[in-house]
């Protein structure tokens, strides 16, 4: 089998040989049930390692694009046909597991913020949406050494799950920090997440339930209302100016919903950058 390889190429020569031959086979040149060549003879007829090829053969069956069979050797497997899509027509009904997810309003902000995005008509729009900063800025070669750093000092312990509260270590400065600012706590009380939608999604499902009402800014944290609104919790908006949100109109609302909960982002608020006032934050517990 003649398989062309460019050995100056940075694309590593295992791949060449399996993006050569599932192009046969997905091409139909190589037919279902064509043996391929044994690793150790195509190795030699391309003077490669025999392991480069067994790599190639590997991805493949991992694909389902071949089987081998000990004794016997490496096959190619019949590709079933894939089922014909259906017509995208505007009448056309959704599956019923797709219309649960629209009628439970899953997902719908985000696609509204890209729907904006390409209305905008810009090559490179930047999107506040997510308060995701520009990755140019991030420490990169700081952080690769200190990934560096963890590896060699806690060896394969790095990759186990550890303790499901979180680094004891940034469980202890989370609460020093926390006390530095008045809010006395110890690191036992602490629980690390993977970000704060799992934050949110933990403190909703412990202390909320279908049908409650919260207190939200208006605006607010795309991310967070599509949570709220898959666990069917009813939203109330209070306005945000500059000085955040407008503490003075909650009491009303507060009469008005009864809600179970409020949720605000003081610091650097989420869309607006804002940050809720001394004054206001006093306020807001007196409330």
């Amino acid at each position: 089998m003649r398989i062309p390889l460019n050995h100056e190429s940075k694309v590593p020569l295992y791949q060449q040989i399996e993006q050569h031959l599932r192009q046969g086979i997905q091409s139909g040149s190589l037919a279902a049930d064509t043996r391929l060549p044994a690793t150790r003879q195509l190795a030699k007829d391309l003077g490669v390692n025999r392991i480069t090829v067994e790599t190639a053969y590997a991805e493949l069956e991992a694909d389902g694009l071949v089987y081998s069979q000990v004794g016997s050797g490496t096959y190619v497997l019949a590709q079933a046909p894939l089922p014909a899509l259906p017509k995208n027509d505007p009448g056309t009904p959704w599956p019923l597991w797709q219309q649960e997810l629209q009628n439970g309003a899953v997902g719908t902000r985000r696609g509204s913020i890209d729907t904006l995005l390409r209305a905008a008509g810009h090559t490179h729009p930047i999107s506040f949406a997510g308060g995701i900063g520009d990755p140019h800025l991030f420490p990169s070669d700081d952080y690769r050494k200190v990934v560096q750093k963890v590896l060699r000092r806690d060896g394969i312990d790095a990759f186990e799950y550890g303790d499901r509260s979180g680094y004891a270590p940034l469980r202890e400065t989370v609460s020093h920090v926390l006390g530095s600012q008045g809010f006395h706590t110890r690191p036992e009380n602490i629980l690390i997440t993977a970000g704060s939608q799992q934050a949110l999604a933990l403190v909703s499902q412990l202390i909320l339930k279908p049908g409650d009402t919260i207190l939200v800014e208006d605006p607010t944290y795309a991310g967070a209302l599509d949570l709220f609104r898959a666990q069917d919790l009813k939203l109330a908006g209070v306005p945000v100016d500059e000085r955040g949100m407008q503490v003075e109109k909650l009491e009303r609302q507060l009469q008005r919903h009864h809600p179970k909960l409020i949720y605000t982002i003081p610091n650097f608020h989420n869309p607006t950058g804002t940050c809720l006032s001394g004054s206001r934050r006093h306020q807001l517990l007196a409330l």
